[in-house]
């Protein structure tokens, strides 16, 4: 059998074409089914590199996105904390005015709430918007806008429904 050192393909065929026999169990086996083993580590090349390089970055990629869930689980936490220290607060005063959660609308503009006391009992009996302080010049001069037209009397009292299907009619 004459394998050309110049064409590899026909080297590997070859290979196809030997067979051994293995030391331990006798079986026969063909040369190109081989697994070779060298006492000493084969020399690096330049694909090993790569190769090391590019779990250092799956590693470094894996931490980074367990901080990542450390950081939006702490961020969590503290939002929740956040979160029930206002909704306490908020809660105080709702308390003092005898405000029902369920008779208030959060609209957030032109004021932060609507209540519209009686509601949840189905008879409203009053409404009083809520706003938070004013923290511009534009703000306040909303504020005092809205104030001016409740107190002018410059409103009406319009009641709409939208019904399932989508059609709008007023009552």
């Amino acid at each position: 059998m004459k394998a050309s050192a110049t064409n590899p393909v026909r080297l590997f065929q070859d290979f196809q074409r030997i067979y051994g026999f293995c030391p331990c169990c006798g079986s026969a086996f063909r040369l190109s089914d081989a697994s070779l083993y060298y006492r000493s580590a084969p020399p690096l090349t330049p694909w090993d590199a790569l190769d090391d390089e590019l779990a250092k970055l799956e590693r470094a990629e894996e931490a980074l996105l367990e901080a990542a869930g450390r950081l939006r689980e702490l961020a969590r936490t503290d939002g929740q904390k956040e979160r029930d220290r206002r909704l306490k607060s908020l809660m105080t005063f709702f308390r003092r005015r005898r405000i029902a959660l369920r008779d208030m609308k959060l609209i957030f503009h032109p004021v932060n709430y609507v209540v519209f006391h009686g509601l949840s009992t189905g008879r409203c009996t009053a409404i009083e918007f809520l706003d938070s302080e004013p923290t511009s010049a534009r703000h306040e001069q909303l504020q005092r806008s809205i104030q001016k037209t409740v107190d002018a009397g410059n409103y009406c009292w319009d009641t709409v429904v939208i019904d399932d299907d989508g059609r709008v009619r007023c009552t």
